[in-house]
C-alpha cells in the first residue's frame, strides 16, 4: 500500500502543498481544526482527493509517508511527536522548492521589514534587468510552490522563523537576516531559540547580508547598515518622506542588488555613486504595501499614521522615531495593544515612549502594556479599538499625530494585522 502524504493547517501553503502533492499521491491527509475553513471548497472544486482529519494514532502515522505543516502549526503538535518516533520525515514548502527551483534565490528573514525589503528588491532588479523574470515569493503572501513550474531566474523568498523551525535544508545564493529582536516567544519558548532560527538564513547561505552584529566567521559577509556612503540617503530628496526604518530596508535591498548585479549577472559596477543615483531613482515608483506605517490623510489639521503590521516592541519603537522625524514639533498620541506573545521590553528601549504625549492601550495584555510603559508615558486603558480612537481623536489638536502602532499581534480581536488596519483607516474615514 502507498503511503499518505499529510498536511497539517490548511491556509493558502496547505492549498499550494496540497496541489503540488496531488501530482504524485492518489490520497491526502489534511488536519485542519477549522471545519468552515474556505480554502477545503477549493480543494474540492480542484477535484483533489483528501481524508479530512483522520485520528492521529500510531497506526495511522504508519500509514503517513511525509508530514507537511504549514507555517502556523506548532511543532508541539502531537503528529510530530509520531513523527518523531516513528522517523517520519517531516518537509516544507521552502524545503521543497530549495530543492527542486533553478531560480537564483535569495532568503530574506529578520523581525521588522521583511516584505518592505523582498518588494524593494523585486521592484530594483524588474526595473534595472528587464530581460529576466524576478519574482518576490514565500512569507509575503505567495506560497513558493504556486511558482515552482514557472520559470523564475531570480527568486527573492520571504521566509519566517515559523517557516524556519520546521525546514530542513535552506541553502541560497545570498541570506538577508535583516535585524533580530523579540517576537513570537509565546512560539518559541525564549530568545535565544528564535535567534539561532532566524541565523540559519546566514548559516546556509553562500552570501551574507546583515549587520556587524551577526557576521559568521567564515562566511563571504556584508554588512548593509555601513556599506553605501551616508552622503547619498541624507537628505536626499526621493527618500525624504520615507520612514527612518525603510531607509535600513532599503540599504538592504540596495547591497543585495549590487551583489546580484556582479555576482550572478556579471556586471561589474565601477561607479557607486552612478549606481545609486540610478538605483535610488527607480525606487521613486515603489508604492510601499498597506499598514506599514501608511500616512493617512490629515483631519482637522492632525495626521494619522496606520503601521498596523507593527507586532512587536521592535517595530512600534521604530515607529515612534519615524513619526517624531515626520512630525517635529505637534505631540504624539500612541494607540496599542493586542497580544504580546510573551514580550518584555527594557527600560533602556521603553525611554522612547517619553515621546508620547498619551498612550491608548486596548486588548488582551492591555493591563501588562500599561505596566511595561507608565513610568514613561500617560497611560489610558481602552475597551477596544473604536474607543482607543475615540479618545486619541478627541485629545489631539492641530498640528499633532495619532498613531496606530500596536506592538503587539491583533489575533485577540481581528483576524489579522489587515483586519485591524483597516478597521482603523475605517475610523479615520468617518471621521
Amino acid at each position: 500500500m502507498n503511503k499518505i502524504p499529510l498536511i497539517i493547517g490548511l491556509g493558502k501553503t496547505g492549498v499550494s502543498l496540497a496541489k503540488y502533492l496531488a501530482k504524485s499521491a492518489e490520497t491526502l491527509y489534511i488536519l485542519e481544526s477549522s471545519p468552515n475553513n474556505k480554502y477545503l471548497k477549493e480543494l474540492n472544486d480542484l477535484d483533489i482527493h483528501y481524508i479530512l482529519n483522520p485520528e492521529i494514532s500510531e497506526r495511522n502515522c504508519k500509514l503517513i509517508s511525509r508530514i507537511y505543516p504549514s507555517p502556523g502549526v506548532s511543532m508541539e503538535h502531537e503528529a510530530f511527536q509520531y513523527a518523531k518516533h516513528l522517523n517520519i520525515p517531516i518537509q516544507t514548502d521552502i524545503d521543497i522548492y530549495l530543492k527542486n527551483s533553478k531560480s537564483y534565490n535569495i532568503l530574506v528573514t529578520g523581525t521588522n521589514g521583511k516584505t518592505t525589503t523582498v518588494s524593494m528588491l523585486e521592484h530594483l532588479l524588474k526595473g534595472l534587468l528587464k530581460d529576466k523574470s524576478v519574482s518576490a515569493i514565500g512569507n509575503i503572501g505567495k506560497p513558493v510552490l504556486d511558482f515552482l513550474d514557472q520559470k523564475i531566474d531570480i527568486a527573492i523568498i520571504e521566509v519566517s522563523s515559523f517557516q524556519i523551525e520546521a525546514s530542513s535544508r535552506l541553502e541560497s545564493e545570498i541570506g538577508i537576516l535583516l535585524n533580530i529582536k523579540e517576537d513570537h516567544i509565546d512560539r518559541h519558548k525564549s530568545f535565544e531559540i528564535y535567534k539561532s532560527l532566524k541565523l540559519r538564513v546566514l548559516q546556509e547561505s553562500n552570501i551574507n547580508i546583515s549587520n556587524l552584529e551577526h557576521k559568521i566567521v567564515g562566511k563571504e559577509f556584508y554588512d548593509y547598515e555601513n556599506y553605501f556612503p551616508e552622503s547619498h540617503f541624507l537628505n536626499n530628496p526621493t527618500l525624504k518622506k520615507c520612514p527612518i526604518h525603510d531607509v535600513f530596508n532599503l540599504k538592504a535591498s540596495l547591497l543585495a542588488l549590487k551583489l546580484i548585479l556582479e555576482e550572478k549577472e556579471n556586471l561589474e559596477i565601477f561607479d557607486v555613486n552612478n549606481f545609486l543615483d540610478e538605483a535610488i531613482g527607480i525606487i521613486s515608483s515603489f508604492e510601499k504595501l498597506p499598514h506599514r506605517f501608511e500616512v493617512l490623510e490629515q483631519v482637522d489639521d492632525v495626521t494619522y499614521v496606520n503601521d498596523s503590521k507593527a507586532t512587536n516592541f521592535d517595530a512600534t519603537l521604530k515607529s515612534i522615531e519615524s513619526s517624531r522625524n515626520l512630525n517635529k514639533e505637534g505631540d504624539i498620541y500612541l494607540i496599542c495593544g493586542g497580544d504580546l506573545k510573551g514580550q518584555s521590553l527594557s527600560n533602556e528601549d521603553a525611554v522612547i515612549f517619553k515621546e508620547i504625549e498619551k498612550c491608548f492601550i486596548y486588548g488582551k495584555d492591555k493591563d501588562l502594556i500599561k505596566e511595561l510603559l507608565s513610568h514613561f508615558t500617560n497611560c489610558i486603558p481602552c475597551h477596544d479599538l473604536d474607543s482607543a480612537y475615540s479618545l486619541a481623536k478627541e485629545e489631539s489638536k492641530k498640528g499633532d499625530l495619532v498613531l496606530l502602532s500596536p506592538a503587539c499581534s491583533s489575533t485577540d480581536m481581528f483576524t489579522d494585522y489587515r483586519e485591524r488596519g483597516l478597521a482603523f483607516k475605517e475610523l479615520v474615514k468617518r471621521t
